[in-house]
């Protein structure tokens, strides 16, 4: 029964978290019910957005860091955070001309969506006027998990989501982001892991899924996002193994919520040791490719049109050197999906600091120009130019 299942799901992974007959055949139901339908115009507009992002030599720059994860890189370089700054700096990375040439997307932090430029224009309809996606971050952060593992959370933010989309969609965006964090522990010995719990990967599923399905039936692409943390001194085969539980329980979830695969998008972890490990060099390249893409031929549909990766904590460097190891491991693996970023931090780093120090001059334009130049060197670097 588990290979009937496999074929009409049409990949291997469904059933890796199935473990019965009664649960195969909940899963067939919902899949028939999903997929075996002659897709809608939204359904269709979805596609063609999901596959629009992952275009090729293109990735998702990702503006979306909350008040106080901008605050801690603008103190970094002397900026203060204020609503202000805020614009100043978003519009001088959204306003860059040459943004298309490497972006797709850009995930945008709810305040940014409402915000104008210096010429009064919305900073919305500035990427669209130039032909990139506007995509907005749609959860409500992360709080404690109380059936988990002391520290464990799960993302808020379900309350209010469907208003929340339309708002969205009515400023002009064209897919959403949800993030999900998980810990890991354990996972080098036959004990296997410790964390994640099973509570909270139950948990990141569920709610991940009901996200997504939300997201796309008020018109947007959804960008599930269940970040595996890089936190901790961890191997990175065990990286591998908290992966694999991840994602499977999320496909496993996605499908009984009814999400149409080719209407969505992962983004992940590239599968890295702990940083307590000293995961990051050019010695870890390979390892963190072939891992990487093991993963995903394990867990992933080949019904998504592609996957992006976060860079997770790794150096801008890093970030791009196992991003381009990962594609050629992938192109020699068959994979099936469009591979690239959607970073922040790895983006504009250089960005923020090239800004900041004309900024604080007191020169606007020339702040806006620095930005522009740093950006599009990064971008470039990662998408592979």
């Amino acid at each position: 029964h588990h290979s009937a299942c496999t074929r009409r799901s049409g990949h291997l992974s469904t059933c890796l978290s199935i473990t019965t007959p009664q649960c195969c055949l909940l899963l067939d139901y919902h899949i028939m019910a999903s997929t075996h339908t002659t897709p809608s115009s939204q359904s269709l507009f979805l596609q063609r957005v999901a596959s629009e992002l992952v275009a090729s030599n293109k990735g998702i720059l990702a503006a979306d860091e909350s008040v106080g994860t901008i605050d801690k890189r603008f103190q970094v370089n002397a900026i203060e955070n204020n609503e202000e700054n805020r614009r100043q700096y978003r519009t001088a990375l959204l306003s860059n001309p040459a943004l298309a040439t490497y972006v797709s997307g850009v995930i945008l932090h709810e305040e940014t969506v409402q915000q104008l430029d210096n010429s009064n224009s919305k900073l919305v309809d500035v990427l669209i006027n130039n032909k990139v996606h506007p995509g907005c971050k749609v959860d409500k952060g992360l709080v404690p998990l109380t059936s988990g593992l002391p520290g464990e959370q799960v993302t808020s933010g379900l309350d209010g989501l469907p208003e929340r989309c339309r708002a969205a969609k009515k400023a002009g965006c064209t897919f959403t982001k949800w993030r999900a964090a998980l810990q890991v522990e354990g996972g080098d010995d036959d004990r296997g892991l410790v964390r994640p719990s099973a509570q909270c990967v139950d948990a990141m599923a569920n709610t991940l899924a009901r996200y997504a399905a939300i997201s796309q039936a008020e018109g947007l692409v959804p960008i599930v996002e269940p970040e595996v943390l890089m936190d901790g001194d961890h191997s990175a085969e065990a990286a591998a193994r908290a992966n694999e539980v991840v994602l499977s329980a999320l496909f496993a979830a996605m499908h009984m919520h009814g999400v149409v695969m080719e209407g969505a998008l992962l983004k992940c972890s590239m599968v890295t040791p702990g940083k307590s490990r000293g995961g990051g060099g050019v010695e870890h390249t390979d390892l963190v490719a072939s891992l990487t893409v093991r993963t995903l031929m394990r867990t992933v549909p080949p019904a998504m049109p592609g996957v992006v990766f976060l860079s997770g904590g790794q150096t801008d460097d890093d970030a791009a050197r196992n991003l381009q190891a990962v594609r050629k491991c992938a192109v020699d693996a068959r994979s099936p999906w469009k591979l690239t970023f959607s970073f922040g931090r790895a983006l504009h780093n250089a960005a923020l600091a090239a800004w900041a120090s004309k900024y604080l001059s007191g020169d606007v334009a020339g702040a806006i120009e620095a930005a522009h130049g740093a950006l599009s060197q990064r971008a470039a670097a990662c998408a592979g130019s």
